[in-house]
């Protein structure tokens, strides 16, 4: 006589093991990910250095470090030699860069030195510093921050 084998029901488990798995490789960076930005564990890079600005001066065929001037202002006189050195900095790249000084106006006010394009979009402005407390190594800060992203709108630029 013939011994049959009881035939035991399968258990799905495997395939359903399977789907929570997949399940689990895909959503779970996007859980951990909306989480990391929802509590503020992540702080995104900044990539420039000084403050974005909107405006629109005269088009040029050159990138422009504007200098706005009045009278009275000292920092704006005082900052004319380190808008050279940028210039002459930038090497190769400093035919590409007018230093150009311009009365202050309500879009250039005096105490900044300005980015602008060559349709003459105002793009960043850097704050000069005060010219009574440690004014050569805050001028130089400034400066390096202004030739970094002078460098950086220039590298990725095909105007000018």
């Amino acid at each position: 006589m013939m011994k049959h084998k009881k035939l035991e029901p399968r258990h799905h488990s495997r395939p359903r093991k399977t789907v929570l798995a997949l399940l689990a490789v895909f959503l779970l960076p996007v859980v951990l990910a909306w989480l990391t930005l929802k509590q503020g564990w992540f702080t995104p890079g900044v990539n420039s250095h000084g403050e974005w600005v909107q405006g629109q001066i005269s088009d040029d065929k050159q990138w422009r470090l504007i200098l706005p001037i009045t009278p009275d202002c000292m920092t704006c006189i005082a900052a004319v030699p380190l808008l050279n050195n940028i210039d002459t900095a930038l090497g190769r790249d400093g035919d590409r860069v007018a230093v150009v000084q311009l009365p202050a106006s309500q879009d250039l006010e005096a105490g900044y030195v300005y980015i602008a394009d060559p349709p003459g979009l105002l793009i960043m402005r850097y704050a000069l510093p005060d010219t009574q407390v440690d004014a050569d190594k805050a001028q130089a800060v400034m400066g390096k921050a202004l030739l970094s992203d002078l460098r950086r709108l220039l590298k990725y630029s095909r105007a000018g």
